[in-house]
């Protein structure tokens, strides 16, 4: 999986598959008790916002999201991301701070993003991008986790 896939697949989010996945996020909320609560920080306090994707397989890491959200960047520099409604299992997540609210991630060469971007467990990109197995995490109560958006170099 390439930074230019995940960079399509936001292409193709810009253009109504939001709203599809605000279907998922509903249907799929109603399956579980669980919480997961997570804080992004490391954007510029109040511009932008961050792009946010949950995944339950290491099929779909980066490709394919259960559930995509959209939040504001906060005054200090801060997206928090509430989902309930999650059932127990393993998944991982993907936040990209998309400073100038445009819904794409912007990339240089070789795909590589010119936008923060941060991984579950804070996972690092190494000759591509993060790992599913580095990014991956159990989720058996409810969870708050914190990540933070940094370069992708």
């Amino acid at each position: 999986m390439s930074w230019l896939t995940l960079k399509a697949y936001l292409n193709v989010k810009k253009f109504g598959f939001l709203s599809l996945c605000a279907v998922s996020v509903f249907t799929y909320a109603q399956q579980g008790d669980l919480t997961l609560t997570v804080e992004a920080g490391g954007a510029e306090p109040g511009q932008g916002q961050a792009l946010f994707d949950l995944f339950d397989s290491e099929e779909s890491f980066l490709a394919q999201p259960l559930i995509s959200l959209t939040a504001s960047i906060d005054t200090k520099g801060q997206a928090i991301f509430v989902l309930p409604g999650l059932s127990a299992g393993t998944y991982a997540f993907s936040v990209i701070y998309d400073e100038d609210s445009d819904g794409e991630l912007k990339t240089g060469f070789l795909g590589i993003p010119k936008e923060k971007v941060a991984v579950s467990n804070n996972a690092r990109p190494r000759f591509g991008p993060p790992r599913y197995k580095d990014a991956v995490f159990t989720l058996s109560e409810s969870t708050r986790m914190s990540v933070r958006l940094d370069d992708a170099q």
